[in-house]
């Protein structure tokens, strides 16, 4: 079946998004006197969304309270960052570009909260896809396929037809729970949830390589649950 749909994780994915992430996390901690995190460790937290990333930051057993004020506080700083140290990764705008030239679908899904998610869509990627989500309780997060599903429903596409673009581990189980095909990218946050890359559909190195897909029009969806 012919590819007519690129869904992207964000973080990590589309946009270099960790140095303000890691500002705002260690803003956060800081103000509250609890320690900060490298560089490194903050990329360690990610993949789950940010409550969950906040959760790790703190050290071990705070309470449900001072997760969510410091959660609270974390969303206002980074929403008042005006996102000054994020940027496209190379490629991307163009690649995405050039898939609706083609007559693509286009949309991202992210683990984010949904407000900052979609800020961040239309400071960076205007007008460049049809439907943006992030978390938005009570659905589930990642990589439960609900939202991914729905998604792929007011695009008006069945997952064989869609190609699912992360850098993580739990992208790949989203795709693979959905019954998309998945492609990994080399260049995102890895470390947090380290691929399987002998067992992805597609494995690249810059965005470019997607448009190779259409060429090919021969990945093999994977129509089986994890």
């Amino acid at each position: 079946m012919a590819i007519r749909a690129f869904v992207f994780d964000m973080d990590g994915t589309i946009l270099h998004s960790l140095p303000d992430l890691a500002i705002a996390t260690n803003e956060a901690l800081e103000r509250q006197g609890y320690p900060t995190h490298t560089y490194d460790e903050i990329m360690s937290y990610m993949g789950n969304g940010a409550q969950k990333l906040i959760e790790r930051a703190l050290p071990p057993g705070t309470s449900d309270s001072v997760c969510k004020r410091t959660f609270d506080l974390w969303r206002a700083i980074y929403l008042q960052s005006d996102y000054a140290n994020t940027a496209p990764f190379p490629g991307i705008i163009d690649t995405v570009r050039e898939l609706r030239r083609r007559g693509m679908k286009t949309g991202i899904l992210s683990n984010k909260f949904d407000a900052g998610v979609r800020g961040l869509a239309e400071q960076y990627f205007p007008g460049l896809f049809d439907v943006v989500r992030g978390e938005i309780p009570p659905a589930p997060r990642k990589p439960d396929p609900t939202t991914l599903l729905q998604m792929l429903d007011d695009l008006g596409v069945s997952p064989k037809e869609t190609v699912y673009v992360g850098d993580l581990n739990i992208d790949a189980k989203t795709a693979r729970n959905a019954g998309c095909t998945f492609a990994g990218v080399s260049w995102g946050y890895a470390k947090a949830s380290p691929l399987p890359v002998e067992t992805l559909d597609v494995y690249i190195h810059e965005p470019g390589e997607l448009l190779d897909l259409l060429d090919e029009q021969a990945v093999a969806p994977i129509d089986y649950r994890m």
